[in-house]
């Protein structure tokens, strides 16, 4: 008798936290395995939420105020919290964003009247078109049953290459790109990073190894959460793992402020994730980028070569003019006429650096073959593996 009766309570708990709460389903951010998640932290009392809820009982003036309530409620589904969000977004019309994520996460709740006055609010626009706007315009657009595709499509001539050219080095900005990703998909089955695949699925690398040495043990909580927000675009993308794996950490972990409540979102303990020093310190992408440092110790020499310039921290004095290895990436001055490159080892890559923007390389293959290239946007030429020779700038002389 006692062990069914244990079962029932079991089998009806479990009823609670994976079911929805209501027919509304929140079509911004909160995937079902989202809402389970939050849930079955709010069940479990984890860390994350004891932080979350101290912030909610204890910050009334919070600047995020509504999006907490809102987040709140969707895990607590506490009617109380969920009319203090309304009342909330109808003292705070105009911002778009939390507005509607009220609306959305506590839609069961909210009256039509007050669903048309939020929608009737004379708000002025904002000019600039970055992440921010997509994101908020395409919030808004949801929550009052409007088609966002062309917005989307928008994006993909002005947002994408904006991100790519070296925006996402913005945290704030990388951050509202990916709740404006998260609900184009959800909305329109569009996977932005289809547009550029090669950067995307690099992102996660770029940004954990273009982190200063100071921000790498504490980073500052935007660009934790972006880095949280990235990953639940596609937790199984392998640089995704390594920044999982960094970015989940409890030393990482945001304990105070208004931080929590994302943390609280995005954070998913249940996911794998790879220790970040066993990734390969390096990467290089063809918008002219190179983040790499010698080795993953606070103190390693430490560079980033972008179109802004060259930045480095703890190199040494004449670096620049010497072969100089980071990871599995010789990264080679072309101080000279003409250079031979290295013997390298089969799981080795070189680089070659200090070119001009745009020049022609001449380089001859192992096949004997003669073949010109071009240095990117900063002057660096990533060589395959089959060359022989020299390597020459075509307007100085031709390899022999």
């Amino acid at each position: 008798m006692r062990t069914g009766f244990a079962v029932s309570l079991l089998l009806a708990a479990a009823g609670w936290l994976f079911a929805d709460a209501s027919e509304h389903t929140p079509q911004l951010l909160l995937t079902p395995q989202r809402a389970k998640r939050l849930k079955r932290d709010r069940v479990r009392q984890t860390t994350r939420w004891q932080n979350f809820e101290a912030r909610v009982q204890s910050v009334p003036d919070s600047p995020e105020r509504g999006f907490e309530l809102a987040l709140y409620y969707a895990a607590s589904q506490d009617e109380a919290r969920g009319k203090e969000a309304i009342a909330w977004a109808l003292a705070h019309s105009c911002d778009r964003r939390q507005v509607s994520l009220i609306l959305d996460w506590c839609g069961a709740l909210v009256s039509q009247q007050d669903r048309d006055k939020l929608k009737a609010a004379s708000c002025p626009a904002k000019a600039d078109r970055d992440a921010k706007a997509f994101r908020d315009e395409a919030f808004s657009k949801l929550v009052n049953g409007e088609d966002i595709a062309p917005l989307v499509e928008e994006s993909k001539k002005s947002l994408i290459p904006r991100l790519a050219a070296g925006a996402f080095q913005d945290a704030a900005e990388l951050y509202a790109a990916c709740e404006f990703f998260s609900v184009a998909r959800t909305a329109t089955q569009t996977d932005l990073r289809e547009e550029d695949r090669q950067f995307f699925s690099q992102l996660p690398a770029e940004l954990l190894l273009g982190m200063k040495a100071g921000d790498i043990e504490h980073p500052d909580s935007t660009t934790h959460l972006a880095a949280l927000a990235l990953i639940g675009l596609d937790p199984n993308l392998a640089s995704a793992q390594f920044l999982q794996g960094w970015a989940i950490s409890d030393r990482q972990t945001i304990r105070e402020g208004p931080g929590v409540a994302y943390e609280m979102l995005w954070a998913d303990p249940y996911l794998p994730g790879v220790g970040y020093q066993n990734l390969d310190p390096w990467v290089y992408d063809q918008h002219g980028r190179l983040f790499a440092r010698a080795s993953w110790e606070a103190d390693s020499c430490h560079i980033r070569i972008t179109t802004h310039g060259v930045e480095e921290e703890n190199c040494p004095p004449n670096w620049r003019d010497t072969v100089s290895n980071f990871g599995k990436v010789t990264l080679i001055p072309a101080t000279g006429q003409c250079f031979e490159l290295p013997r390298l080892k089969p799981d080795q890559s070189a680089l070659i650096w200090r070119l001009k923007p745009g020049e022609t390389l001449n380089y001859g293959t192992s096949k004997k073959v003669h073949l010109t290239a071009v240095a990117d946007a900063v002057g660096m030429w990533r060589p395959g593996s089959n060359i022989e020779g020299k390597v020459c700038p075509a307007q100085r002389s031709a390899p022999r």
